[in-house]
């Protein structure tokens, strides 16, 4: 992937984190996207598991450019969301991706259509190599 898009995509995210709500009101977004994702979370830390968004989506920033670190990082979320532990299925990434643009666009002053763009096709990365370890090897 273009290094400028991913740089692009980096600063934005910097100028997001500027929102101390940012994975707050992300997680608000997201869980009153649909039903199902909502029960995902009844049982949830929401408080620690709006620092492992953080940190995700950091690794999933940089998951386009072949980091090492990023690349383990993404390995662990295909393995821990597919069908046999938390059951997160393919579809519930478009509303994960839908909920990020729309608490992202709100909190960079400097987002534009172009940046949403690129926010998605470095998203979309991640998100493809997290869905492809959903179903059990033996399904697949």
């Amino acid at each position: 992937m273009d290094k400028s898009v991913v740089d692009a995509v980096k600063q934005s995210f910097g100028r997001a984190l500027g929102n101390r709500n940012l994975m707050a009101d992300f997680y608000n977004q997201l869980i009153t996207a649909s039903p199902e994702i909502g029960k995902k979370f009844s049982k949830t830390d929401l408080e620690k598991q709006k620092e492992i968004l953080q940190m995700s989506l950091s690794m999933a920033i940089l998951f386009p450019q072949d980091n090492v670190v990023a690349t383990h990082a993404m390995d662990k979320v295909r393995d821990s969301h597919n069908k046999d532990n938390l059951d997160i299925k393919p579809e519930y990434y478009d509303y994960w991706l839908n909920s990020l643009i729309t608490v992202v666009s709100t909190s960079d002053p400097s987002f534009t259509p172009e940046l949403e763009q690129h926010w998605r096709t470095t998203m979309r990365h991640a998100i493809n190599h997290i869905t492809s370890g959903y179903m059990p090897a033996a399904e697949s």
